[in-house]
């Protein structure tokens, strides 16, 4: 069957069709944030619905869209957001990356994780 390019273009459709197994839907939204002729909005939708996934094919995804964002984009502080979710849920951060954050991504993902998962926060954190 021929997939719909109306289907993936847009985070709605991508993430309401019960058909698409998580993997799939992973690589989707991901296309969606990574590729520049999709609108931002669409863009972010794809990143907070990210948030609800999870793995290393995910994490990698919102990382680079929060560093190519220069921490501070409308799309980089969305995948903020998703990535602090996913930590928070799944119990575990990328320190290193943690230690890189600047800006409104930092205090995105520190004030969710506070919220959410204070224990995973560093012991510097204010």
């Amino acid at each position: 069957m021929e997939e719909d390019s109306a289907a993936v273009s847009s985070p709605g459709p991508v993430w309401s069709d019960p058909e698409i197994p998580d993997e799939e839907r992973a690589v989707l939204l991901v296309g969606l944030i990574e590729d520049p002729t999709v609108r931002e909005d669409e863009q972010e939708e794809a990143a907070w619905c990210l948030e609800f996934l999870s793995g290393p094919f995910v994490e990698a995804a919102l990382i680079r869209a929060v560093r190519d964002g220069d921490f501070s984009s409308d799309l980089a502080q969305a995948c903020a957001e998703s990535l602090a979710g996913i930590w928070a849920r799944e119990g575990h951060v990328d320190a290193a990356f943690l230690a890189e954050l600047r800006g409104l991504a930092k205090e995105l993902i520190f004030g969710i994780l506070g919220d959410r998962a204070p224990h995973l926060l560093p012991p510097s954190a204010p």
